[in-house]
C-alpha cells in the first residue's frame, strides 16, 4: 500500500467504521499490513476484522466478488468469517485518505479463539512437527470447500483473474517473474525452461470442469485457523479461476522439505478424497502444480526487493526451487546440453551480472525481462555486445544524443588542459553560468552547480528552509526528486524504506483524461484546489508551516495528467499565500523537452523561485544546478558558506557549454515542438483505432499513452507486455503513472521524423497484436 503509514491507515479505519455501523469509540487494535492492513475491532463483546487493501490493486467489482463469494460460502455452511455489509447494504466501503485516494475497506466478524494452524517458513524449515490427522483434515476442508465452489460457480458481477496457464506461468503471471530472482545465468535459465514446460503441462491438462474452477489459491498454514476443534478458512484476497488441485499444491509446497511430508501428503490426500474426486489425469500434474506454487512466490519476492519475507524466499526457498525446476526439466529434457533457451543471456552476459550482483549488489534495478548490454551509442541509436542496434526512445540523459562528439571533445579538451573547482577563478564556469542563466525569464538570474538532481533538490529544499523558517514540504502523490535523506523522506512514486515525513504532505494531481469521464472540470478543479488548502492548513496547524512546494512542470511521474486550466496557477497563488517557495524540478522536463521554450515551467505557464537541474544538463556527464533569484542567492550565501569541488569544474562547464551550443545550433527547441505536434497527431490516431488505447499523453518529445483494459481501467499488465513488445523490435521505450499503465516514450531530442514513425508505427502493431492475443486466450 503506497505510502500509508500506520497512522494513516488508523485514520482511513477509525472513518469508516460508522459506515459499517460500529461506534465511532470502538477499540481499534493493529494486526499486521503486508499487502492489505488489518486492524482488531472491538466494540463491547463483538470484534470483527477490519481490512485496507492495498491501494489501485484491485478493482470495485473484485473487491466486491471477494466479499459475495465468502458470503455464498457462508450459505453453504462452510467455515468461513462472516461478512460485514455497509449500513447502505455494501460489501466495501470506499474511504479516502488525506489526499482524497480512495481505499477500498471491508469488514468480517472475528473468529473467536482463532489461532493460524501454522507458519509457512516454520514449515518450511521442518520446525513445526503437526500430526497426520491434521493433514486429512486440512484435506477434507479443502474438498468440502471445492464441492461448495462448484455448487456456487461465478457469483453474479464476478470479476477475478485467473490462476490458468497464463497467471501462473504466462509473460503476466499474476504474482511476478520468477527468474527475475535467479541469482545466475544458469538459475534462470532453469527456471525459464520449468516455467515453459509448466505452461505446456497445463494447457494439455486443460480447463474442464472435474479439473478446474473457483479457488483459494493462497491455502497455506497461515490462512487456516484453528479454532476449538474446527479449523477456518480465512483470506480470500487472492481468489479466483483455477484448478483444483493447486490449493493441495500451496500447502504440500510449503511441506516439501518436512521430515514426515510423505505422510503429509498422503494424509491430504486421503482426506480430500473422503469427500471428492481427483481425475487420474489431474495426479499426473500435482508435482507440476507444486512447483508452479513455489515459483509464484519466487515472483512475488523479485518485486518486493528487501522485503523480510522476500529475503526468506531468496535466501531459503530459491535454492531449493532452482533444484526442483532443474530435476522437474530434466524428465522432459527441456535443456539441450550446451545450448540457450531463446531469448535467454549469452555466456559473456550471465558472466557480467554474476559479477554485477557479486559488487554492486542484486537490487541495483535492471530494465526489461531480459537485461541489454550496450557497447556503443551513436546519437539515437545504442549497439548491444552482439551487435544488434536499437533505437532509443526513452533515455534523456543524453539530451543531444549518445556519444555526442561536440561534448565528448568539450571535456577531452578542457581535461587535457586544466580542472579546477570554485575555489578559483576560472572563465569557463562564468561563461557558462551567463549562456544558461540566458535561457531563464527575470528574475532568475543566480545559479549555484550541483553534480546531480538529488543534489539540486536537496540543495532547493535547504534553501527554502532559510528563507522562510519553516520545514512543510508539499508534494503530490506519486513522485520522485532523488534519493538522499531528506528526498526519500518525502518521496511517494517508488519504495523507500524511510518513513514519510511529518513534514511533509502528499496532493493529488487531477488527470481530466480519467476524471474527467466523471467530473466536468470546474468541479475537478475545485476539488484540487480545496485539497491544496487542506494540506497547507495541515502544515500551519501542526507547527511546520509551509516552506516549499517541489513538483515537476509536467507531472511526468505522475502518469503525464491534463490538468484542469487554471490547477498549477492556483496551486503557485496559494503556495505564495502560505509563505513558501514554489520549486520547479527540470530534471526532466528542461532543456527544451516539451518543445517550444527552454523549460517545463515556461511551457505550462508557472513562476518558480527555484529551479533544479540535473541529469540532461551535461549530456552524460554528472552535472546539476538550482537557479534562482539574486535576493534568494544572497540571503541564503551570506549565511551559508556553500561550494561544491566537482561541480563547479570547467571540464563540467565545458560538457554544460557544448550541450547548450548542440540545442542552439540545431534548433532543437523549436523543432522538438514541431515533432512533438506530429507525435501528438498519431497518437490520437492510435487512441482512435485501439479500444485499450484511452488517451494520448504529454508535449514535445515527452509522451506517452494511457492503456485500460477493456472495463477502462489501468492495465499495467498491458502496458509491460507492449514495452517488451518493442524491445523484441530494438525500440527502447518505458512506463510510467501510479498504476504503471502509462506508456513513457522520451527520446533524445535528436531524434528524426522517420525514427518517431518508426516507433509510432511499432506501437500500434503491438498493440494489435497484444489484444488479439488476449481475445484467443479469452
Amino acid at each position: 500500500m503506497s505510502q500509508l503509514s500506520r497512522e494513516e491507515a488508523l485514520t482511513i479505519a477509525r472513518n469508516a467504521l460508522p459506515m459499517f455501523g460500529i461506534a465511532e469509540d470502538a477499540v481499534i487494535d493493529f494486526v499486521k499490513h503486508r499487502e492489505n492492513v488489518v486492524f482488531r475491532v472491538s466494540e463491547g463483546s463483538a470484534a470483527f476484522a477490519l481490512r485496507i487493501h492495498r491501494l489501485g490493486h484491485r478493482t470495485d467489482d473484485e473487491v466486491g466478488t471477494e466479499g459475495a463469494f465468502m458470503t455464498a460460502l457462508g450459505a453453504e455452511g462452510l467455515p468461513v468469517p462472516a461478512v460485514v455489509r455497509t449500513v447502505a447494504g455494501a460489501l466495501f466501503a470506499l474511504v479516502p485518505d488525506s489526499s482524497g485516494r480512495m481505499h477500498h475497506v471491508d469488514v468480517q466478524r472475528w473468529v473467536a479463539g482463532g489461532k493460524p494452524l501454522g507458519d509457512a517458513g516454520a514449515a518450511w524449515l521442518g520446525e513445526d512437527g503437526l500430526d497426520t490427522e491434521v493433514f486429512a483434515r486440512l484435506g477434507e476442508l479443502c474438498a468440502t470447500f471445492h464441492q461448495a465452489s462448484r455448487r456456487i460457480g461465478k457469483v453474479s458481477g464476478y470479476s477475478r483473474p485467473a490462476w490458468d496457464a497464463e497467471g501462473l506461468a504466462g509473460a503476466a503471471a499474476l504474482w511476478g517473474d520468477p527468474r527475475r530472482l535467479g541469482r545466475t545465468d544458469d538459475e534462470r535459465d532453469a527456471i525459464d525452461a520449468a516455467v515453459r514446460r509448466i505452461g505446456q503441462r497445463l494447457d494439455q491438462l486443460g480447463t474442464a470442469p472435474e479439473n478446474y474452477g473457483v479457488i483459494h489459491a493462497d491455502f497455506t498454514p497461515e490462512n487456516v485457523l484453528t479454532a476449538g476443534d474446527r479449523h477456518v478458512l480465512i483470506d480470500f484476497d487472492d481468489f479466483g479461476e483455477g484448478w483444483w488441485l493447486f490449493d493441495l499444491a500451496t500447502i504440500l509446497f510449503w511441506y516439501h522439505r518436512h521430515p514426515q511430508a510423505v505422510e503429509y501428503r498422503q494424509a491430504l490426500l486421503a482426506g480430500y478424497r473422503r469427500h471428492a474426486d481427483i481425475p487420474e489425469r489431474a495426479m499426473e500434474d500435482l508435482d507440476t502444480f507444486i512447483l508452479a506454487r513455489g515459483l509464484t512466490y519466487l515472483g512475488w519476492a523479485a518485486d518486493r526487493p528487501g522485503d523480510e519475507t522476500s529475503d526468506f524466499l531468496q535466501s531459503e526457498v530459491l535454492p531449493v526451487v532452482v533444484d526442483l525446476c532443474r530435476e522437474y526439466v530434466a524428465v522432459d529434457g527441456q535443456l539441450p546440453e550446451g545450448r540457450l533457451p531463446e531469448g535467454q543471456h549469452t555466456p559473456r552476459d550471465a558472466s557480467l551480472l554474476a559479477r554485477r550482483a557479486a559488487t554492486i549488489g542484486p537490487h541495483s534495478p535492471l530494465f526489461y525481462d531480459r537485461p541489454l548490454h550496450f557497447v556503443s551509442g551513436d546519437g539515437v541509436w545504442l549497439v548491444d555486445s552482439e551487435g544488434n542496434r536499437f533505437l532509443d526512445a526513452y533515455n534523456n540523459v543524453p539530451q543531444v544524443g549518445h556519444a555526442n562528439p561536440r561534448v565528448a571533445d568539450a571535456v577531452c579538451r578542457q581535461l587535457n588542459t586544466l580542472n579546477v573547482h570554485t575555489r578559483y577563478l576560472s572563465e569557463p564556469i562564468v561563461d557558462y553560468a551567463e549562456q544558461l542563466l540566458g535561457t531563464f525569464d527575470a528574475p532568475l538570474d543566480r545559479v549555484y552547480f550541483t553534480n546531480s538532481g538529488s543534489e539540486s533538490n536537496e540543495l532547493a529544499i535547504r534553501i527554502a528552509r532559510h528563507m522562510t523558517g519553516r520545514s512543510g514540504v508539499i508534494v503530490t502523490d506519486h513522485s520522485y526528486h532523488g534519493n538522499t535523506i531528506a528526498l526519500a523522506a518525502l518521496t511517494t512514486g517508488l519504495t523507500v524504506s524511510e518513513p514519510f515525513g511529518d513534514h511533509v504532505r502528499p496532493i493529488h494531481v487531477p488527470d481530466l483524461d480519467r476524471e474527467g469521464k466523471t467530473s466536468d472540470s470546474g468541479v475537478i478543479l475545485d476539488r484540487a484546489l480545496a485539497a491544496i488548502d487542506e494540506a497547507i492548513a495541515s502544515l500551519v496547524e501542526s507547527g511546520h508551516g509551509v516552506a516549499a512546494l517541489l513538483i515537476e512542470p509536467a507531472f511526468s511521474t505522475e502518469g503525464l495528467p491534463r490538468v484542469p486550466e487554471g490547477y498549477l496557477e492556483g496551486v503557485v497563488e496559494r503556495i505564495r499565500a502560505a509563505g513558501g517557495l514554489v520549486i520547479a524540478d527540470e530534471v526532466q522536463t528542461g532543456l527544451g523537452r516539451l518543445g517550444d521554450v527552454w523549460w517545463g515551467h515556461q511551457a505550462t505557464g508557472i513562476k518558480p523561485d527555484l529551479v533544479t537541474l540535473g541529469k540532461p544538463l551535461g549530456n552524460g556527464y554528472p552535472l546539476g544546478g538550482v537557479v534562482t533569484t539574486a535576493a534568494i542567492l544572497e540571503s541564503f550565501s551570506s549565511a551559508n558558506m556553500y561550494f561544491n569541488t566537482f561541480a563547479g569544474t570547467a571540464t563540467a562547464a565545458a560538457a554544460g557549454q557544448a550541450v547548450l551550443n548542440e540545442i542552439t545550433y540545431h534548433g532543437l527547441i523549436a523543432r522538438s515542438g514541431e515533432l512533438g505536434r506530429h507525435v501528438a497527431s498519431r497518437l490520437d490516431d492510435l487512441v482512435a483505432s485501439h479500444p485499450r488505447a484511452a488517451s494520448a499523453k504529454g508535449r514535445g518529445l515527452f509522451f506517452g499513452l494511457e492503456l485500460v483494459d477493456d472495463d477502462g481501467r489501468p492495465d499495467a499488465g498491458l502496458a509491460k507486455r507492449i514495452v517488451e513488445a518493442l524491445v523484441r523490435e530494438r525500440i527502447l521505450i518505458s512506463r510510467i503513472g501510479p498504476n504503471d499503465n502509462i506508456l513513457k516514450i522520451r527520446p533524445p531530442l535528436v531524434i528524426g521524423l522517420d525514427e518517431l514513425d518508426r516507433v509510432i508505427d511499432a506501437l500500434d502493431v503491438a498493440l494489435a497484436a497484444e489484444t488479439r492475443a488476449e481475445a484467443v486466450h479469452a
